[in-house]
């Protein structure tokens, strides 16, 4: 009994013993190294028997640097954690692993893992790469993982994680791609992950429950769109506009028939439009504008019987406008702009009687514009502009009492202008140009009390300009252009002093001279009489004190061109052919007499022929001389220009500059700046220099790019011109010139030494929206007000705290407009000058925005509409 309770204390002893030291082995291994056994001791014995990577792990080893599936720092620290496939068959993940304080890589994929993922991963703020994918793992997404910052890569597909998508991912500044694809989560995609700037792959199909919105617009997406995101069959609203997608619209979205809004407008998306969208039954909105999509537009809309706006435009579809849309109890917006589509406008569009803006500009559609567009009650814009319509203007357009916008430019519509259009009292802009429109201007336009632009040039009309154009006082623009209209200016003209923009009364035959009372149009910005039968004197013009542009040529005007600083910097093309006019030094009379008056009256007079030959003779010899004097100059100007022009030879021609006031530099001095270190800046449309001239004074010269031989030439020189010739803003750079030869042209500008050439609009906008300056120190830490707005849309703040105070208290429907105007403006100050929009991409984007009093109280549809699933 004695031998057998010593042999027991023995075998205890030595199995004490025993532990001890293992023990003593195991608390040699490192923290990381023990950290890792935690892993082990989770692991079924089966696994750690049979896999050849887990039988390297050796306790008794002092650092785990040596274990497969492990990486180490040159401290001995563990940065990498990689064991995809290994079968580990665990019932969850052990929260040591958190302790690995230098872990970077830790990649657990398809180990056979389930359980909850641990919040205190959240601690491994070094983590860059996390993959969990293709397990077992059941819970929510911890929102503790928003605080790895490091993190780049985040793969949790493929498991049975439920619950929401926490908002807390959105800090993850630096991640890169999302993969949260075939698991169960729910509820919404939070709108903040689309601050999320270096993302490139979100994936989250495959989650039946996820709904509300998934907005990742504006983000520089690229890549075709999944076709996973069919299988989000419960989605609501799915935003994708903005990016750099390729590749055809999924037919697979046709699954999601939940969604009320589709928005994949401004990408470079191709194909046609699936004809499966018809299975979209709560489908309210679907924009596609600003693509490359082809073929025809689907019949099947007309199944979308919750649509109510539809917008197309600016892509390449062909084949007529389908009648079954037209059936569309809701639909609001109709906007085609910028195809080519073909065909009728069919009458079945009476039949949409919900129509607010009907926008079909650009095609090719034909025939008569139907009179049955006259029972939409409810149509504030209508452009039929630029198509192959035929036919007279149906007076029927008349009973549209909301219209406010009609254009019908450059189609081939004849007779006369229907007088019934008077009675379109809410109307803003009339278009009717470009066609062969005959008879008089309906003295019933005086009704047009609001109108602020009309438009008529280029057509047959005649008769005289009806006095009632007096009651007109809020119009900016008239052209009356290229008509055959007769009789005087009348006076009542120079009463419409709402004319800020230009008064074109060119081409035409009108006669007497220029009413007195026009001095009164103070503010008038741009006028040309120029072809006509006009006589008298000019010395009312000098009262216009706003003009940037004038053109009277081609009359028979006399007496003394006025003084004023305008005047002076007017080059001979704007008094073509009026013999009778004279230079002057008081502005009342001439300067050199009845001599003077007689050689600006004879155009071939033997003393222009002796001028002539004289200065043929001349010119002959001086520019001899003067090539032979300054090709060396010339060259060297060249080469030093080699890397800014498409070729030195450029600058080898004669120049010619034109100053729009007194300059104290010359075109040598000019060239003298355009050099590699003096450039400033970079856009779409030229390279900008930095410019000092000899007196000091400092200029901003932008020289425009060549068009390609590929691209449709844009006279970008003449818009630009014209464009800043016509603006006045404190923010907007004043135009002092310009210079051109040949191959190349130049713009001269005021410099401003805290500006920005190309980002001259956004800015302004961006001004106006938030009251604020643009660097003042309410904006915080003296930012810019463009970095300003990008951190406060960046910021879990509403939108509209980026509003000014004073413009939060409106109603909803302006303080959205305003919103999306703050959207226009974001594009305007875009970071890469390629991708900003032209001006005549704002304008449209400007006019989409606007909607009427009128168009609210019509258009009921909310942008958002209660889940078709939600009782």
């Amino acid at each position: 009994m004695e031998g057998t309770t010593r042999r027991t204390t023995t075998r205890y002893f030595l199995i004490f013993a025993l532990f001890f030291f293992f023990l003593r082995l195991v608390v040699s291994l490192s923290p990381d190294g023990q950290a890792l056994l935690s892993l082990l001791s989770e692991a079924d014995a089966s696994s750690k028997s049979s896999s050849s990577v887990l039988s390297t792990w050796n306790p008794s080893d002092p650092t785990p640097c040596s274990w497969q599936g492990i990486t180490c720092s040159p401290q001995d620290k563990v940065i990498s954690l990689s064991l995809p496939n290994t079968f580990l068959n665990q019932s969850s993940l052990p929260p040591q692993l958190s302790s690995l304080s230098s872990l970077q890589l830790l990649n657990l994929s398809s180990t056979n893992i389930s359980g909850s993922i641990p919040p205190s991963f959240g601690e491994l703020t070094h983590l860059r790469l996390l993959d969990l994918s293709s397990n077992s793992l059941t819970g929510s997404i911890p929102s503790q993982l928003g605080n790895l910052s490091s993190l780049q890569f985040l793969f949790l597909n493929s498991n049975r994680l439920s619950g929401k998508i926490p908002q807390q991912l959105a800090n993850l500044s630096s991640l890169q791609v999302l993969c949260l694809q075939d698991n169960l989560l729910n509820g919404s995609v939070p709108s903040q992950l689309g601050s999320l700037i270096s993302l490139q792959q979100f994936r989250i199909g495959g989650n039946q429950y996820l709904t509300v919105v998934l907005d990742v617009s504006a983000n520089e997406i690229s890549g075709e769109i999944p076709v996973d995101l069919g299988k989000l069959v419960v989605l609501e609203q799915l935003h994708l506009s903005d990016n750099a997608l390729v590749g055809s619209i999924p037919w697979q979205l046709s699954n999601c028939t939940s969604l009320t809004a589709l928005q994949l407008d401004k990408n470079q998306l191709s194909g046609s439009i699936p004809w499966q969208v018809g299975n979209l039954k709560y489908l309210q909105s679907f924009f596609l504008w600003g693509n490359a999509v082809s073929g025809t537009i689907p019949a099947s809309f007309g199944s979308c019987t919750e649509l109510y706006a539809l917008d197309l435009s600016r892509n390449k579809l062909t084949g007529t406008i389908p009648e079954e849309i037209f059936g569309l109890k809701k639909l609001s917006k109709f906007l085609l702009l910028g195809n080519s589509l073909t065909g009728l406008l069919p009458k079945s569009v009476s039949n949409c009687e919900s129509l607010v803006r009907l926008r079909l500009g650009e095609n090719r559609l034909s025939g008569h514009i139907p009179k049955e567009l006259g029972q939409l009650q409810n149509l504030v814009f209508l452009d039929l502009y630029m198509n192959n319509f035929s036919g007279s203007l149906p007076s029927e357009l008349t009973n549209i009492t909301v219209l406010e916008l009609l254009d019908v430019h450059n189609n081939y519509l004849t007779g006369e202008i229907p007088a019934q259009l008077g009675e379109l009292e809410n109307l803003e802009q009339l278009d009717l140009s470009q066609n062969s429109f005959t008879g008089e201007i309906p003295s019933s336009f005086g009704n047009f009390s609001y109108l602020n632009k009309l438009i008529l040039n280029n057509n047959l009309l005649t008769g005289s300009i009806p006095k009632s154009i007096r009651n007109l006082q809020k119009l900016t623009l008239l052209d009356l252009s290229f008509n055959s209209l007769s009789g005087p200016i009348p006076s009542e003209i120079g009463y419409v002093t709402s004319l800020t923009i230009s008064l074109d009364l060119s081409s035409n035959q009108l006669t007497g001279e220029i009413p007195e009372s026009m001095s009164s149009l103070t503010q008038l910005q741009a006028l040309d009489v120029s072809h006509n039968m006009l006589y008298g004197r000019i010395v009312v013009l000098s009262f216009l004190t706003s003009l940037t542009s004038l053109n009277i040529s081609y009359n028979n005007f006399s007496g003394p061109i006025p003084v004023t600083p305008f005047f002076r910097t007017l080059s001979l093309n704007s008094y073509l052919l009026n013999p009778n006019l004279c230079e002057s030094v008081d502005g009342s009379t001439c300067s050199s007499g009845e001599a003077r008056r007689n050689e600006l009256r004879s155009a071939k007079t033997i003393a222009l022929v002796t001028v002539i030959l004289a200065s043929v003779t001349v010119a002959l010899l001086a520019s001899w001389i003067l090539v032979t004097r300054k090709h060396k100059y010339i060259v060297k100007k060249s080469s030093s220009m080699s890397n800014l022009s498409p070729g030195a030879e450029d600058f080898s021609y004669p120049w010619t500059m034109i100053p729009f006031q007194k300059l104290n530099f010359n075109i040598e001095n000019i060239l003298d700046c355009l050099k590699d270190e003096n450039v400033i800046g970079k856009g779409c449309s030229g390279v900008v220099y930095k410019a000092e001239m000899p007196n000091g004074e400092l200029i901003a010269v932008k020289k425009l790019w060549k068009a390609k031989r590929d691209e449709e030439p844009i006279d970008s020189f003449a818009s630009e011109i014209q464009i800043l010739g016509h603006i006045r803003h404190r923010n907007i750079v004043k135009l002092l010139g310009y210079c051109s030869n040949k191959c190349v042209k130049v713009l001269l500008y005021n410099y401003i030494p805290n500006g920005n050439l190309l980002q001259l609009y956004g800015v302004v906008l961006l001004e106006i929206l938030t009251g604020r300056s643009t660097v003042e120190p309410q904006v915080g830490d003296g930012l810019h007000i463009v970095e300003w707005v990008k951190r406060k849309m960046g910021s879990f703040e509403p939108a509209v705290s980026v509003l000014d105070s004073k413009l939060q208290g409106l109603p909803d429907q302006m303080v959205q407009e305003m919103l999306q105007t703050l959207g226009i403006a974001m594009f305007c100050v875009n970071s890469s000058p390629s991708e900003r929009p032209t001006m005549k991409e704002v304008v449209a984007l400007l006019m989409e925005v606007k909607s009427s009093p009128e168009e609210w109280g019509k258009t009921s549809h909310p942008l958002i509409k209660p889940s078709p699933h939600q009782s």
